[in-house]
């Protein structure tokens, strides 16, 4: 235990001793914390400076630090460009490192505004930044002048200002009032100095010459802790955003500011493509040349040790060597003694000299080790993208080629690095290609740069591939260079193409659907016609009655026809429904209204099946909804809960109102035999009944289908729950309105002259019937016999029908479409463009009923009849369109 502690002791001592060694340092910024200065902080937290025997201190500031690293109150800072200019005025200052390659200063403007280019800066109002000296430089470069803006001060509302159009441009930092704009959700522009060959360095680490001769050492292991720092902090952006969060935000920006400023502040320092920290000092000239046109300095001067150099000064050492030797040679004329002392000093002197240019020789081969290996890590990153990676220059030589454009194109990179990029074009997009490139360069106004556009592209194999691409443009060392990313979608083409394919095919089969519907409805409707049109005649024939017997006999026939003709109906209306083809009335509807007419019909049903209705608990309530089609949807509902009941069973039909969705649910409770649970998602299956085919229930699989999708086509829901041997609560959902119920008054106005009311005139109506079936004729005429006003005069075509009518004025048409020779639909329309005839009501007497038929015959026919014909229906029109005094002119 002792030895635990006096070990604990120890160390703690020991770590002590080398916090206390760590030469204590400081930096300032030129501004406050923020992603700005992520690699300084990397630097400190990671434990760079340490490793570099440094305690460093770092300071926040609102300006470049050029007085106090001159004056030595700190040792380190950080400035933009404008470091040259002091360094020309005759200030000690060193550049130690840049930051980042280009400058973060640009012109704001909105997307929407008409500043694409700095010549459209003439005349318009913006605000000025004193130290945004690039974009001075910008606006100098197209002969500019200050007095031709319309020069404001910045203001807290610079944003605000912008975005209502107060101003047309402002000085931003990239990284943050670009920020400001996608937070309003205002889309918005930049146009940077780098985009017009103005490229200044911009955060760049310095020192002054006094420190830097006082402690060079620590100089060099300053600016490489910094650097490792940036590396660290750019490859690692998030962990540094968590820190700045927690320890350095003094501005209290957002975790999404601190990431979009990352992004920005990383595409400016170009790395990994460009080493961190780089600098030139042909750039720094061309940097001082546009401050001397901007009238900071007054004449180019010369900036010899104003970049830090952190290798001896070779030609200092050979003029040493030749003094050296010069001494040698007067020693040697002094004496023996004295020239073997100073040989020996001479080969101190040399064997140092040969050791410190070793070094440099290392250190070189280190850094070019360095440099290979950053360059095959990012090889790889590319070579491992799912997407090719193709670079060229401005010429279109191909500089790189990943592993997946061999993938894409069949080239191996050796083959195609060299090569203009036109070898991967078809011959016909290649001129095309050359132009835009010509125009892009002469104009730097991109078009398809940023955007993904589809494109074909050439295989080695000579194949044409379609890929989207998407390019990027950069310019390095004042040349501009293109990386294009293309991912081959021969896949989705394909897949489109074998979607449209698939899509007429359905149509058509859709069409084949709806004319097979349309023949089959034609073709049941006709003889079901003659058989229920017959057998109500014989049930009403007064003159021979038939026996009861009989009459049960003809009731079974009947009772068959309608329940055949309810099975066509329903799947006519299911196919309207599918076809999009449904169109409902939408108007203010009483449920108890609703529910009123449809019991009769009702009350029939459940006294044939011994069941009980209650209607008792609905409210008078007013909703949206179409009353034909609310009645066909409680109809279907309501008869099914009585016909899968059991005798002396109940169906309650219940109201309330949703008051949360301002909706009225109407309740339909069976206390029948319920849906068994594995069959209930199958329930709103059309032609499926869930088992009960052989039940001994009548029913066509179709009705509860049809009803949802007409509970949906009104704006409303439906839904249920059900018990096995327990029964089914179905409920309806829709819109309730305060608006007025006409439904009464519009069906007073609309409804036809009833049929109690015949003709007290003796005198006989002449109707013509044009119609191509015999047994249909048959029917009519044993019809109108019953009808002694009516005189009827038949046409089996269309053709005889219109010759007939030369010599023939009647009271009444009725018109079969489906006619051989001329339809039905030309001869009505040859009829109504004779003016002698337009005047006589046209009724189409029909077996057509598709949807497709009744959008032909809109608005042609005075009224229009399918089959099978309800004769009560038939006598009111005959009532309401025929004229008593019309005689026939037949002779």
């Amino acid at each position: 235990m002792i030895a635990l502690v006096l070990f604990l002791l120890t160390s703690s001592a020991i770590a002590d001793q080398a916090s206390q060694n760590l030469l204590p340092v400081s930096i300032k910024l030129h501004w406050q914390h923020q992603f700005q200065f992520a690699g300084i902080y990397a630097a400190k937290q990671q434990g760079y400076y340490q490793d570099a025997g440094l305690a460093v201190t770092i300071l926040t500031g609102q300006k470049a630090p050029f007085n106090e690293v001159e004056n030595g109150n700190v040792e380190f800072g950080i400035s933009g460009a404008g470091l040259v200019v002091e360094r020309l005025k005759g200030r000690p200052f060193v550049a130690l490192a840049a930051i980042f390659q280009s400058s973060p200063y640009t012109w704001l403007v909105r997307a929407d505004s008409s500043i694409t280019h700095p010549t459209d800066f003439v005349g318009k109002t913006v605000t000025r930044q004193s130290y945004a000296d690039d974009l001075s430089a910008m606006l100098l470069r197209f002969q500019i002048h200050p007095s031709q803006l319309n020069i404001v001060d910045p203001s807290p509302e610079d944003i605000d200002n912008l975005i209502d159009g107060k101003v047309d441009a402002l000085t931003a930092y990239i990284s943050n009032e670009p920020f400001e704009m996608i937070s309003h959700g205002v889309d918005y522009r930049t146009l940077s100095p780098h985009e017009y060959n103005i490229n200044f360095y911009s955060d760049i680490i310095f020192t002054s010459e006094q420190y830097l001769k006082r402690q060079p050492g620590t100089v060099e292991a300053f600016r490489k802790a910094t650097l490792r720092g940036w590396q660290y902090a750019l490859e690692h952006p998030y962990e540094m955003i968590d820190l700045i969060l927690k320890e350095y935000n003094t501005q209290h920006k957002t975790r999404p500011h601190l990431e979009f400023e990352a992004e920005k502040l990383s595409d400016l320092s170009l790395y990994p493509t460009v080493s961190l920290g780089h600098m030139t000092l042909e750039r720094w000239q061309k940097i001082s040349d546009h401050y001397q046109q901007l009238g900071l300095i007054n004449e180019n001067q010369q900036l010899d040790g104003f970049l830090y150099d952190p290798a001896p000064d070779v030609s200092i050492w050979l003029k040493w060597l030749i003094f050296s030797l010069g001494a040698l040679a007067v020693v040697t004329i002094i004496g023996y003694f004295i020239k073997h002392h100073h040989a020996k000093l001479l080969s101190h002197k040399i064997a140092l000299q040969t050791t410190a240019l070793e070094t440099e020789l290392q250190k070189g081969k280190v850094l070019e080790e360095q440099a290979k290996r950053e360059s095959e890590r990012l090889q790889t990153l590319l070579n491992h993208t799912l997407e090719g990676v193709i670079t060229i220059d401005e010429t279109g030589i191909i500089q790189n080629f990943n592993a997946a454009s061999v993938q894409l194109f069949g080239y191996q990179p050796e083959e195609i690095i060299g090569q203009n990029i036109t070898q991967l074009m078809p011959v016909q997009h290649r001129e095309h290609h050359e132009h835009g490139m010509a125009r892009f360069l002469s104009t730097e106004q991109p078009t398809i740069i940023g955007q993904p556009v589809e494109l074909e592209a050439l295989h080695k194999s000579g194949q044409i591939i379609p890929i989207e691409l998407t390019l990027s443009a950069f310019k390095w060392e004042g040349r501009y260079f293109f990386t294009g990313i293309a991912r081959d979608i021969s896949l989705q083409k394909a897949e489109h193409l074998a979607l449209i394919a698939a899509k007429e095919e359905a149509e058509k089969a859709n069409q084949a659907k709806s004319e097979f519907l349309s023949a089959m409805s034609h073709e049941l409707r006709t003889p079901l016609n003659a058989i229920l049109g017959f057998a109500q005649l014989l049930q009403s024939d007064k003159q021979a009655p038939l026996t009861d017997t009989q009459q049960d006999s003809l009731k079974l026939i009947i009772h068959s026809g309608e329940h055949l003709l309810k099975l066509i109906n329903d799947v006519l209306e299911l196919a309207k429904i599918e076809t999009g083809s449904v169109e409902v009335s939408i108007e203010p509807v009483d449920v108890t209204i609703a529910i009123k007419h449809c019991l009769p019909m009702l009350q029939n049903l459940a006294d044939r099946y011994r069941v009980t209705i209650h209607t008792d608990e609905i409210p008078h309530q007013l909703v949206l909804a179409d009353l034909t089609k609310l009645k066909q949807a409680l109809i279907n509902l309501i008869s099914n809960a009585i016909k899968y009941n059991h005798p002396e069973g109940e169906v309650i039909v219940k109201g309330e109102i949703i008051h949360s969705t301002n909706r009225l649910r109407l309740t339909i409770q069976d206390t029948g035999i319920g849906i068994p649970q594995d069959k209930q998602a199958y329930l709103f299956t059309a032609f499926d009944r869930l088992g009960q085919e052989n039940s001994g229930i009548e029913g066509t699989g179709v009705g509860l289908i049809v009803t949802k999708r007409l509970i949906k086509a009104m704006d409303g829901h439906i839904g249920f729950e059900s018990t096995e041997n327990q029964g089914t609560r179905f409920w309806v959902e829709l819109p309730i309105t305060d608006g007025n119920n006409q439904n009464d008054e519009v069906h007073q106005q609309t409804a036809p002259v009833k049929a109690e009311n015949p003709f007290n005139s003796s005198a006989s109506t002449l109707i013509l019937h044009i119609e191509d079936n015999p047994a249909n004729i048959k029917l009519m005429e044993a019809f109108f016999d019953r009808l002694p006003q009516y005189t009827l005069h038949i046409c089996k075509t269309a053709e005889a029908g219109l010759d007939w009518l030369e010599s023939n004025m009647p009271a009444v048409i009725l018109m079969d479409i489906n006619l051989p020779g001329i339809s039905g639909l030309q001869a009505t329309e040859q009829i109504m463009a004779n003016p002698t005839f337009r005047h006589i009501p046209v009724i189409a007497v029909t077996a057509a009923a598709m949807p497709y038929d009744l959008q032909q015959a809109e608005g042609l026919f005075t009224a229009y009849l399918t089959k099978p014909v309800n004769f009560i229906l038939l006598t009111e029109l005959l009532n309401q369109y025929s004229k008593p005094e019309v005689h026939s002119t037949e002779g």
